[in-house]
C-alpha cells in the first residue's frame, strides 16, 4: 500500500509537470515591455514631426538627463540644438551646441554641430551699416570647419558662406567710404577703399572702389594716381557701368584742365598785348 502511495505521488508530480509544459506551449506570450528610454525618444520624435516643438524639447531633455550615458543621449542633445536653431533661439542653440562639443567631441555628428554653430552666427549678421561682430565670429567658425573637415560638404558650404561674408565686410567699408566722401574727408575714405582692395579684391565692391579712388585723387589734385586707378579699372572692367562713369570723370577733368590752360594762355597773351602797348 505504501508502495502504491509513493507511486501515485510520483505519477501526480510528472502529470503536473506535463500539464504545465503543455500550458506554456499553448499560451500566447505577452510582448516585452518597451524600455522607457525608447518610449521617451520615440515620443519626442513624434512630437517633433508634428511640429509640437515644446513637447519635443521637453522629452528630448528628459532623455538627455535621465539617460546621459545611453547611445540616444547625443542624439537627444543634437535634436535639442537643432530645434532651437530652427526656431531662431540662437542663444540656446549655442548653449547646447557647445555642450555637445564638450561631451561628445568624437561623435559622428560633431562636424554638423560645428557647422550649426557657424550658421548660428551667420544668421545674426547685421546689415552693412551696423556692427559686424557676428559676421566676424561666423567667418572664424567657417574657417575652422574648412581646416578640420576640408573635403566635407560642410567645408564646401563654408567656403560659399565666407564669400558672402567677404561681400558683407567689403560692403561695410564701402558704406563708410561713401559717408566720408560726402563729408569731404578724403583721407578717411581712401583708407576704407584701400582695405577693400587689399582684403576683399574679389567682391562686387572692387569696381566701385577703383572708381571712387579716381574721383578722390582728381579732387586732391593727384592726377597720376587718379589715372593709374582709371587705367586699372579700364583694363579689368571696361564693360562695366563704373568704367563708363570713370571715363566721364577723366574726360571732364581733362576738359577742365585744358580750359584752365587755355584761360592762362589767353591771360598771358592779353598781358603781353598791354606790355607792347606801353
Amino acid at each position: 500500500m505504501h508502495k502504491y502511495k509513493y507511486l501515485i505521488i510520483v505519477l501526480f508530480f510528472f502529470t503536473l509537470v506535463n500539464c504545465k509544459g503543455n500550458k506554456s506551449e499553448n499560451l500566447v506570450t505577452k510582448p516585452e515591455k518597451i524600455p522607457e528610454l525608447k518610449v521617451l525618444f520615440g515620443s519626442a520624435l513624434n512630437y517633433y514631426n508634428k511640429g509640437k516643438y515644446r513637447n519635443a524639447l521637453k522629452l528630448f531633455k528628459k532623455v538627455e538627463t535621465r539617460y546621459s550615458f545611453s547611445d540616444l543621449a547625443p542624439r537627444a542633445t543634437l535634436m535639442i540644438t537643432y530645434i532651437y536653431y530652427q526656431n531662431g533661439d540662437y542663444f540656446n542653440t549655442l548653449k547646447f551646441a557647445r555642450k555637445f562639443q564638450t561631451l561628445y567631441p568624437k561623435n559622428e555628428n560633431i562636424a554638423y554641430i560645428d557647422f550649426l554653430i557657424a550658421m548660428t552666427f551667420y544668421e545674426q549678421v547685421q546689415i552693412v551699416a551696423r556692427d559686424q561682430t557676428y559676421t566676424k565670429a561666423a567667418l572664424k567658425e567657417f574657417k575652422n570647419i574648412i581646416g578640420k573637415y576640408p573635403n566635407s560638404k560642410y567645408a564646401k558650404e563654408s567656403r560659399l558662406k565666407i564669400d558672402l561674408i567677404d561681400e558683407q565686410l567689403a560692403g561695410k567699408h564701402m558704406y563708410l567710404a561713401r559717408f566720408y566722401m560726402k563729408k569731404s574727408k578724403w583721407i578717411s575714405a581712401i583708407r576704407r577703399l584701400n582695405i577693400i582692395l587689399e582684403d576683399y579684391p574679389e567682391t562686387i565692391y572692387t569696381i566701385e572702389t577703383l572708381h571712387r579712388l579716381v574721383e578722390i585723387y582728381y579732387k586732391l589734385g593727384n592726377i597720376s594716381l587718379a589715372k593709374k586707378y582709371a587705367a586699372t579699372l579700364g583694363y579689368n572692367f571696361n564693360d562695366s557701368d563704373w568704367y563708363k562713369k570713370t571715363y566721364k570723370v577723366v574726360v571732364d577733368q581733362n576738359y577742365e584742365s585744358d580750359t584752365k590752360k587755355t584761360k592762362i594762355k589767353l591771360r598771358d597773351k592779353i598781358k603781353n598785348i598791354f606790355k607792347l602797348s606801353k
